[in-house]
């Protein structure tokens, strides 16, 4: 098989790890969380779109053999696109290196972003796009998809640093050549502060109820223009007509209507929440 890859190495050095030796528990969290941001990079690499849901990405993320230089172990990335799906051409003939390269940058622009590492952020970000341009990928939409990873893998990137400090003092994914930052106690303490959720301002949205609590006002939907139409979200109404018979919101729940509203999006880990619906937007109402 052509992996189209070459082997990316997760590496823990210090404290447990100078003698071979890493806390499983804290191991099995650090490697979930950089098969989950391998996986994103790698798809992003292959694709140049940003897959949400684990069973959308275009890779497999393997284990190789674990070596004892420190505590390290080898991640092999297998595409599994099915048979006959198109890819870009270069991807074909492209030597391994850059899709290295755009996987190693992709994966620490986020670790760096998250981790208060500008700098290296930046250069992380650079090796990616450089790399993602020579496999054929306009700049435009692989630089969306990388933001998406850092958005949407927050939780990733806090499972992967999780023996720093217990177990090791270093944690690090790929080649400092391609971008790979070393994550120290420090930049591990910035990862895992406290995010506090955004309010962002008054919006429309388009939304389909699929579940409508007439007492408590509130509800459960989907959003149009989401990747994964089945993503679910919360949603509170605090608009007045909620709480009188055969309104707006139960009349659409009962037609599998959409609906455009006034909310206000409770925004976390760069994805929404919640809706705070306060109205009916002016193109949801009856025109005269």
């Amino acid at each position: 098989m052509d992996w189209g890859f070459l082997p990316i190495i997760i590496r823990y050095d210090g404290l447990d790890a100078d003698g071979h030796l890493i806390e499983l528990g804290l191991l099995g969290q650090s490697i979930q969380g950089a098969s989950r941001l391998l996986g994103s990079a790698g798809s992003i690499a292959i694709t140049g779109q940003h897959a949400k849901q684990s069973q959308a990405l275009s890779v497999r993320i393997l284990a190789g053999q674990s070596q004892a230089h420190c505590w390290e172990l080898p991640a092999v990335i297998a595409t599994i696109l099915p048979a006959g799906a198109p890819l870009l051409p270069i991807f074909k003939e492209a030597a391994t290196s850059a899709a290295t390269k755009a996987v190693t940058g992709i994966t620490n622009y986020a670790i760096a972003k998250l981790g208060g590492r500008n700098k290296e952020a930046e250069m992380a970000r650079d090796i990616a796009v450089k790399a993602l341009e020579e496999m054929g990928h306009t700049l435009r939409t692989t630089v969306e998809a990388m933001e998406r990873v850092v958005l949407g893998q927050r939780s990733a990137i806090k499972l992967f640093v999780a023996p720093v400090r217990e177990s090791c003092a270093i944690a690090r994914i790929g080649d400092p050549l391609y971008g790979a930052v070393s994550i120290d106690v420090a930049t591990r303490e910035i990862i895992d502060a406290p995010e506090f959720a955004e309010i962002r301002e008054t919006m429309d949205y388009e939304i389909l109820i699929s579940e409508f609590d007439f007492k408590n006002h509130s509800c459960k939907f989907s959003l149009r223009g989401q990747e994964n139409p089945n993503d679910r979200y919360v949603g509170e109404i605090t608009d007045p007509v909620a709480r009188t018979p055969h309104n707006a919101y139960s009349s659409a729940l009962d037609n599998q209507r959409w609906l455009w509203v006034h909310a206000k999006a409770e925004i976390k880990d760069g994805e929404i929440e919640k809706l705070y619906i306060s109205d009916l937007a002016l193109r949801a109402l009856p025109q005269p």
